[in-house]
């Protein structure tokens, strides 16, 4: 048998493209590893998660906290969780808004930082442009909303738990339309439902959704959908979920209302399939 056949053989028997010769590690002095697909199906394209962390956490907690770490491994999607920088208080943060949580005004360009591992991955692996999503936690949920003001033209989605869109809309000017997730404690006391009473002071969940509603040429009135349980630390099904009417494709604005959950709400087993089906269903085509 010769080399070139063996070769061939041993190449059809993997069922799919082996991930070689590609770069796993990107953001130049502030590395992050890409997780990806064990295998890579030919002419099949992924999505790619960015996880962005809350203030003080890092990326590794928080895409456990998502439930998100087996979607490589499941040959699913790619999966980014970087970290951000470190402040004086020793606490990991992004550089989202004015509101949350450059504290120490070091002033770093994480959109520009964020913004360049999207465009390496993409430029380097088979992501689907369609399923390019950003989920965020509270400070990361703040910084998923800005990546959507200044990086629509790569960002399709994004997911938001416990953080708000930008008090000053005005310097907010998406390129196109973006999906948008909002998640939200009604009991949470650090980044409030309403309007700025917590520990950070936010616009809150309705004014966050209705904000995006206008970015994105939609109505202004919501219509209720299904309850879900994704929360554990509150009894029965407590997330009410809305869907804002009048929107285009690609850009949908719905809010998740979690009645009765703080600001880290010990997610269900329901809330992974519950936000990957939201997320499927709202692809930018």
């Amino acid at each position: 048998m010769t080399r070139a056949l063996w070769l061939l053989m041993a190449m059809a028997a993997c069922g799919g493209s082996d991930p070689v010769n590609r770069p796993t590690t990107f953001g130049g002095d502030r590395p992050v590893t890409l997780q990806t697909p064990a295998s890579l199906d030919d002419g099949k394209e992924y999505p790619l998660f960015v996880v962005l962390h809350g203030y003080g956490a890092n990326g590794f907690l928080q895409e456990a906290y998502f439930q998100l770490s087996g979607l490589p491994a499941a040959n699913q999607a790619f999966v980014l969780a970087p970290d951000g920088l470190i402040d004086a208080a020793n606490k990991q943060f992004w550089n989202a808004d004015p509101s949350c949580c450059d504290f120490d005004h070091q002033n770093p360009d994480d959109v520009g930082y964020i913004g360049g591992l999207i465009d390496d991955v993409v430029a380097s692996w088979p992501v689907d442009h369609g399923a390019v999503v950003v989920l965020g936690h509270s400070n990361g949920g703040f910084m998923a909303y800005r990546m959507a003001c200044d990086r629509a033209d790569v960002v399709t989605a994004i997911g938001v738990l416990a953080g708000d869109a930008t008090p000053t809309p005005e310097v907010c000017q998406p390129s196109r339309t973006v999906n948008v997730l909002h998640m939200h404690g009604t009991a949470d006391p650090i980044v409030t439902y309403g309007t700025g009473t917590g520990t950070v002071s936010g616009i809150g969940a309705e004014r966050s959704v209705l904000q995006w509603a206008g970015h994105n040429g939609c109505g202004t009135t919501r219509t209720a959908v299904a309850d879900y349980d994704l929360d554990s630390a509150v009894v029965g099904p407590e997330t009410h979920t809305s869907t804002t009417t009048g929107c285009p494709a690609g850009g949908a604005v719905d809010l998740w209302s979690l009645e009765g959950s703080g600001h880290i709400p010990v997610l269900t087993p329901e809330f992974q399939p519950r936000l990957m089906q939201w997320l499927t269903d709202h692809r930018r085509s």
